[in-house]
């Protein structure tokens, strides 16, 4: 939570934090692109790809997927992974959206600030955050000499999200600080909020929110 301070003049501007895959999209931005990788040939289905697609909310096929696409990234450059076309696909389907994502639009269309701290990778959360015109702090891709090593950085935890925010943001400057999630790792996240939201939560995560004494505001079903 913010540190109270005393000034002269009237705090109006609000920071939004928010994060993506579960929060704002209906499925992963990473699968979403594994899927299109796969349709246009350029890494294989494994067969994790279509059984992810039978039973999308089984969260060891999401990590096995995850990793596969990880694995198969390995010596790529992301200028050949049609990141353009794959955002600009993804953008244009209302279907992958929900309505929180409208909710930050108008935020910013106001002159509030909007961030975005996700797992997904940063080579899409950038290309994605730059046309909501957002910040962003995603799961780092790293490169050598513009291959893809294999090796990541990630943004997963609530440690690395709430260290992402103390490093990052002088939270003293805004009236509001309001945040968004979808899971327990988003306490990272409502930790440093004035506001939480908690977007379509399954009972496990509110009971590991409880644990942590996080307090929800309102839960947002979908």
């Amino acid at each position: 939570m913010k540190n109270t301070i005393t000034t002269t003049k009237e705090m109006t501007r609000c920071l939004y934090l928010s994060d993506m895959d579960g929060t704002l999209t209906r499925k992963s931005l990473v699968l979403g692109h594994a899927g299109f990788l796969i349709k246009k040939g350029i890494i294989e289905d494994t067969g994790i790809y279509g059984a992810w697609r039978e039973d999308m909310k089984n969260e060891k096929l999401i990590v096995a997927l995850a990793q596969d696409y990880q694995r198969q990234l390995k010596d790529k450059r992301i200028e050949d992974l049609m990141v353009d076309e794959f955002i600009e696909e993804f953008l244009g389907n209302e279907n992958n959206w929900y309505n929180t994502l409208e909710m930050l639009i108008v935020a910013r269309n106001f002159g509030d600030d909007v961030c975005l701290i996700t797992g997904s990778s940063d080579f899409l959360v950038k290309e994605l955050a730059e046309r909501l015109n957002f910040k962003w702090f995603a799961t780092k891709y790293h490169t050598e000499n513009g291959i893809l090593t294999g090796e990541i950085t990630g943004m997963f935890a609530d440690f690395q999200k709430d260290e992402v925010i103390r490093n990052n943001f002088d939270l003293s400057e805004y009236s509001t600080v309001i945040g968004l999630g979808d899971t327990a790792s988003d306490y990272g996240i409502f930790k440093h909020c004035d506001i939480s939201y908690l977007v379509d939560p399954t009972k496990e995560t509110l009971e590991k929110l409880i644990v942590k004494g996080c307090k929800i505001d309102r839960i947002i079903r979908e």
